[in-house]
């Protein structure tokens, strides 16, 4: 070993001999325990976390991901092995000088191991030591550790899971316990278990409306992604959660497209998209809603409006994207099949003027006018004093002649 090297780790053991002493040395007896403020402390952050999520600053998967976390710390913290462990009551007189005499002693030992915790590594790295060993590749010592890690986090949140439930078999009335349990099983994927627990918080909190939007959507994911009638009640209740009604309106939007009824589902995704801040989180699974359902009833998405008579630019845009990011034999054939169902549509319901006119501009862009001039005919029976109808009827005549140019669209 070169003099160098030696100085170097002579000097670091010295810095982390100093780091380890002086808090021995300089520390007294601790004020009281400081469970309760770390307790208080997580507590904070898991409200944080919520607000978070409410504000779309985080993804539903990453405010699991930190409440399994922060419930973690907190069973480390109240629930051990043995359960809540508060600090014994202070002692005075005799008991208390021979504890202050074992605290000496103790503190002499602790300083004396960390004196001779150096010598213990330098003798460990003289017998299995191997400085000439070379390095490993960062790659491999990344995925190592990702592999690692996952693996103890997953058994973490199973004894997690283990000890809220033994909590919770003694203190049932726990509300927190039933919620760090429900999101713990959401993070494992036992969501039968979640929604369960979840069921035993709304009764406990008397059926608290960001609760019951909670119990909802963990039954959603029991069953595969269906809304029970039970989850529907549950997300209906939890519309008066301002914090969490854009999830409840989702899913009973969702609840109306899966019981038949895309018409009214397409409508509550439109106004949930209207109301909406443009950033929101939820906008990319709702416009693809939104684009989806307007597939299946032909609809044009220029047409898009709110209940309110608003357009809604974010249902616009949502199946203009889906439409650009297609490649051009895809745009077609999504226009085709939008073209289609809205055909099928109108002879079921002929009565409608402004279907048969979108109907008429669809044919138009498709370059088949003879079809979009029997579509604007059906129209202006419907309505002919329409001088827009008269004047569309014309054009797709012109273009529908022989030999006539096709319209440039």
């Amino acid at each position: 070993m070169s003099i160098g090297l030696a100085v170097a780790l002579i000097g670091l053991t010295s810095l982390a001999l100093a780091i380890l002493l002086v808090p021995l040395l300089l520390r007294r007896r601790a004020d009281g325990s400081r469970e309760a403020y770390n307790l208080r402390v997580y507590r904070d952050q898991l409200a944080e976390v919520e607000r978070d999520l409410g504000r779309g600053l985080l993804s539903p998967e990453q405010a699991e991901a930190a409440r399994a976390e922060i419930g973690r710390r907190i069973l480390g913290l109240q629930y051990g092995a043995t359960g809540p462990h508060p600090d014994p009551p202070p002692q005075a007189g005799e008991g208390g000088t021979r504890r202050e005499a074992v605290g000496g002693w103790g503190l002499t030992a602790a300083t004396a191991c960390v004196l001779l915790l150096p010598f213990a590594a330098w003798l460990l790295y003289a017998q299995l030591g191997s400085p000439a060993l070379p390095d490993q590749p960062f790659a491999e010592r990344a995925a190592a550790a990702k592999a690692v890690a996952s693996g103890v986090q997953h058994l973490d949140l199973g004894k997690a899971v283990a000890k809220i439930e033994a909590h919770l078999k003694e203190h049932p009335e726990d509300l927190t316990g039933w919620l760090l349990l429900a999101r713990t099983e959401i993070s494992v994927g036992q969501y039968a278990e979640a929604a369960d627990a979840y069921r035993h918080a709304a009764d406990l909190s008397g059926h608290r409306a960001d609760i019951l939007g909670d119990w909802g959507e963990a039954q959603v994911l029991a069953a595969g992604g269906t809304v029970t009638p039970a989850a529907r009640e549950a997300f209906q209740a939890a519309l008066a959660d301002k914090e969490s009604a854009p999830r409840s309106r989702y899913y009973l939007a969702l609840a109306q497209s899966q019981q038949g009824d895309t018409k009214a589902a397409l409508q509550g995704w439109v106004d949930l998209a209207g109301d909406s801040p443009a950033d929101a989180e939820w906008l990319p699974l709702l416009r693809q809603r939104i684009a989806e359902a307007a597939t299946t009833l032909g609809v044009d998405p220029a047409s898009l409006k709110t209940s309110s008579g608003m357009p809604s630019p974010a249902a616009v845009a949502a199946t203009a994207q889906a439409t650009a990011d297609a490649s051009p034999e895809e745009r077609r054939a999504m226009i085709l099949a939008m073209v289609g169902n809205l055909a099928a549509r109108l002879e079921q319901q002929p009565d409608d003027v402004e279907g048969w006119a979108r109907l008429g501009r669809s044919y138009m862009v498709l370059k088949e006018p003879q079809k979009a001039r029997d579509a604007y005919g059906r129209a202006l029976k419907l309505k002919p004093d329409d001088a827009a109808l008269r004047q569309a009827y014309a054009e797709a005549s012109r273009a529908a002649e022989p030999g006539a140019a096709q319209p440039s669209r």
